[in-house]
């Protein structure tokens, strides 16, 4: 027990809430949106066949901000190495792209070679790696995921709806013939958007489990004397951008289809009622 604080808390049920997302920004209700449309063009497809798209920034090697102490402790530099990851999935969780798209500043980073020969981001099972000088989305690299994309539906004969927030590097000179597509509101992906409303959130929690299990063992070295083989210890959480991809792989395979059809529950969807529900769960969990 936590002592009189913990049954504090229970008692007026308050407890602690991570806040993420970018929903506190804008007041959904105060713009001007055409509902119906939005509503129409949802309905029209079953959950299966309606997927959200969106991008987000991970740097893979930086050590926590905060921690638990009974002292003062220093902090370390902050590392700023970082890949762009897109996610996509459908609105029941049964669909999630293993193939995740990342980009990252270099064509041929370092660790990428193996046995002093040169390797591509495709011989590591990486075939939609992408790269330029700022790590970020591109309309070129939209382009190609987009292809793809519509040509793998095409491929399985399906018509579905994709989700997409107005960035401007969503915006392409191409016709898919079988993903259409819907653009969100400015100002409403926060709200709106199932990938901004808890799933990348989840997916950056996966990933840090991981980071910080390596870590912890690093520590466990130390403490038997073994740091020569580890480094410096500013070093635990430095990892490069080959493990960084293959952890954002498993972290995203951790995701669970509750958790993504929570989170659309709790976005979209939610938004298209024109009441409550009692079907639609409010509350998101992380499984």
């Amino acid at each position: 027990s936590q002592g009189w604080m913990e049954k504090f808390g229970k008692r007026h049920y308050i407890k602690m809430n991570r806040i993420h997302g970018e929903a506190g920004s804008t007041d959904i209700e105060s713009l001007q949106i055409d509902k119906a449309a939005i509503k129409e063009k949802i309905e029209a497809y079953s959950a299966c066949d309606i997927y959200n798209f969106d991008e987000t920034v991970l740097f893979y090697a930086a050590p926590p901000r905060t921690t638990i102490s009974c002292q003062k402790f220093s902090g370390w530099k902050e590392n700023k190495k970082r890949l762009t990851v897109g996610l996509l999935c459908n609105a029941d969780g049964t669909d999630k792209w293993s193939d995740i798209l990342m980009i990252g500043h270099a064509r041929r980073p370092n660790c990428f070679n193996k046995n002093n020969k040169k390797q591509e981001a495709v011989d590591h099972g990486f075939s939609m790696y992408h790269y330029n000088s700022n790590d970020w989305m591109t309309r070129s690299i939209f382009h190609v995921f987009l292809h793809r994309f519509d040509r793998s539906m095409k491929a399985q004969n399906c018509k579905v709806l994709l989700i997409l927030d107005n960035f401007s590097g969503h915006i392409v000179d191409y016709a898919p013939t079988n993903v259409e597509l819907l653009f969100l509101p400015p100002n409403t992906t926060s709200h709106l958007q199932p990938l901004d409303g808890g799933i990348i959130w989840a997916f950056k929690a996966y990933f840090k489990r991981k980071q910080y299990a390596k870590a912890y063992q690093y520590i466990g070295m130390i403490q038997n004397d073994q740091q020569n083989k580890i480094g410096a210890i500013d070093k635990i959480f430095e990892i490069d951008q080959l493990w960084a991809m293959k952890w954002i792989r498993e972290a995203w395979e951790s995701v669970s289809a509750k958790t993504i059809e929570n989170c659309w529950n709790a976005t979209i969807f939610h938004f298209i009622e024109d009441k409550d529900s009692e079907g639609i769960s409010k509350t998101i969990y992380w499984l």
